[in-house]
């Protein structure tokens, strides 16, 4: 069984990447241009930020709600 923390943590990256979806049509549609390189920039930069975010996430909520 999977701890509502962890599904918690999985619902919110499923609705950050929605966002970065959002972000580069955005993006694109301002530009009226795919360009692959600055997409792949963009996620980049979007995804390391993320992923520092989520393994802080990860260890606050494994110290406090872990350990009930």
């Amino acid at each position: 069984m999977i701890p509502e923390w962890m599904r918690a943590l999985g619902i919110s990256f499923v609705s950050y990447m929605s966002v970065l979806f959002v972000i580069i049509v955005v993006v694109t549609f301002h530009a009226r241009d795919f360009v692959f390189g600055r997409a792949a920039a963009i996620t980049a930069v979007y995804m390391t930020a993320l992923l520092i975010y989520f393994t802080i996430l990860f260890v606050v909520f494994k110290r406090k709600v872990g350990s009930l």
